[in-house]
């Protein structure tokens, strides 16, 4: 930072220390800062915070977006923004900040906190301009964030991978177009403004697109389904020419495709465009066992908020036909002796999933289900099967009913048939998906070792023998990754 004209830090601090404490009220009035127009990047975000009073301009009344945040600044505003205590918090023990510094306080609180760490020689380095990655740091350990199994990885990122994959997958901060994060950089007051309000409020994590309105598109609804879930969300990126020829030689019409929610919406705008132009429906994909969780109902809603929310910014032609849930918390360790519990959590989620999809958009809402769950009891309702309360919670439903035969005792038919006894009773559709991933402990639960040819046979076998039911609507194949690649 340049202190040397303006002495920007000495005037930002005063400027700060000036400032009440946030009371968490939401204004949305605007500053007069000079040099903040609506034309910067960030003006939203620094008029938000400097109508909270976390964040002030110097006394010429300018704001400078451009100059650097130090980390006493940071510090100070991070303590103001989560209204941490600055009374009798233990010394930190930092050779820079005694206890007769004038912001020994907010260091000490932030320190407690477990938000900043002091240097390996026990210092602070409060005049230091704040790195990129540093921010992060801080940012992960101010608000608790939490990773999901899909992050946005960055060429230039080596170490503390951790804490850029956090504000990453909560689109705090989603790096350059050139796929560099530059961790080392200083971060600019505008830069910090953004983050820290998109930590703080989730309507400032906006989203590119340049849709249109498209009247002449018909919207794809297929009946007989044929499909296959895109299980690294990488492929849909990488290779959607590649999928769509895929799908066209096994006569494919649903996609379920993942998700890296920390992209931007172009880089799912064509590959949705194009399938729709193929005849195929695809529906966004996103799941973790711990989504069942108490803990997980923060990412799901996440998940659903990025879906809908895209959906409502780009043309009808371009638009996700359904979200697909796949999450089997029965993977976890703690299903183990407290299944009821998880189900309990389990069954919430799904609901707020549901009330959240429709309450944002009109898009259909289905989940993968594994059969053996028609044998659980639904929490709260001990006369009901939890597969049964599952299919009419959704608006479809796709039973794991992973057998290598569709026939007999313990065949793909006889392991579905309590899930389509329920679905023709709630007038719900049911698809049937089948495994061809490579399982060594358990090779009758998939197709791997009879190849694709068996596994087409015994589809047939499903379609023929289901054929008269209500509500089966078709098959699914677990997952295009390992069927592309089957004898």
């Amino acid at each position: 930072m340049n202190r040397v004209t303006k002495t920007l830090s000495t005037s930002f601090l005063t400027g700060l220390l000036l400032a009440s404490s946030w009371n968490g009220s939401n204004v949305h009035g605007e500053t007069n800062y000079p040099d903040v127009s609506k034309d910067i990047t960030g003006y939203e975000e620094i008029n938000y915070l400097s109508n909270q009073n976390i964040i002030n301009g110097y006394p010429d009344g300018s704001f400078e977006p451009g100059e650097n945040v130090s980390r006493m600044e940071a510090a100070i505003m991070l303590t103001r923004e989560l209204g941490l205590s600055t009374d009798n918090v233990p010394d930190p023990g930092l050779k820079d900040i005694p206890k007769d510094h004038p912001h020994y306080e907010y260091v000490a609180a932030v320190v407690e906190a477990g938000i900043f760490q002091g240097t390996d020689e026990g210092n602070f380095e409060p005049d230091r301009d704040i790195s990129r990655i540093e921010m992060a740091a801080t940012l992960t350990r101010a608000y608790d964030l939490e990773n999901e199994p899909i992050s946005k990885e960055f060429k230039d990122v080596n170490d503390h991978r951790k804490y850029v994959s956090e504000v990453a997958s909560n689109r705090i901060s989603i790096g350059f177009p050139d796929g560099t994060f530059r961790p080392n950089e200083s971060t600019t007051r505008a830069q910090f403004s953004i983050f820290l309000a998109r930590a703080m409020d989730d309507k400032f994590k906006k989203y590119l697109s340049n849709a249109q309105p498209d009247p002449n598109f018909e919207e794809v609804d297929n009946e007989n389904i044929r499909g296959t879930y895109i299980w690294h969300a990488e492929n849909a990126i990488n290779e959607p020419d590649k999928i769509l020829q895929f799908a066209k030689e096994k006569d494919i019409n649903l996609i379920y495709a993942r998700l890296d929610r920390t992209q931007d919406y172009s880089v799912y705008s064509d590959f949705v465009e194009k399938a729709h132009e193929a005849g195929i429906e695809v529906h966004a994909m996103g799941g973790h066992p711990n989504w069942a969780l108490e803990k997980g109902e923060k990412r799901l809603k996440m998940f659903t908020d990025y879906v809908t929310s895209y959906n409502k910014v780009v043309p009808p032609r371009q638009q996700f036909d359904g979200i697909h849930l796949d999450i089997e918390p029965y993977v976890l360790k703690n299903w183990d002796g407290d299944s009821n519990n998880v189900l309990s959590t389990w069954k919430n989620n799904i609901e707020l999933f549901v009330s959240e999809v429709k309450k944002n958009s009109d898009l259909e809402t289905s989940a993968d289900l594994a059969f053996w769950l028609d044998k659980h009891q639904t929490p709260g309702q001990p006369d009901t099967s939890f597969s049964k309360w599952f299919i009419d919670t959704l608006d479809h439903t796709t039973v794991m009913a992973f057998r290598d035969a569709a026939e007999g005792s313990n065949g793909i038919v006889d392991v579905a048939k309590k899930e389509l006894e329920y679905a023709e009773e709630l007038n719900k559709e049911l698809t049937i998906s089948v495994e061809v991933k490579e399982n060594k402990n358990a090779p009758q639960i998939t197709f791997h070792e009879e190849g694709k040819q068996v596994m087409e046979e015994e589809l047939d076998k499903v379609r023929d023998q289901l054929s008269d039911s209500s509500s089966y609507h078709g098959n699914a194949v677990h997952a295009y990754e390992y069927w592309r690649d089957e004898n």
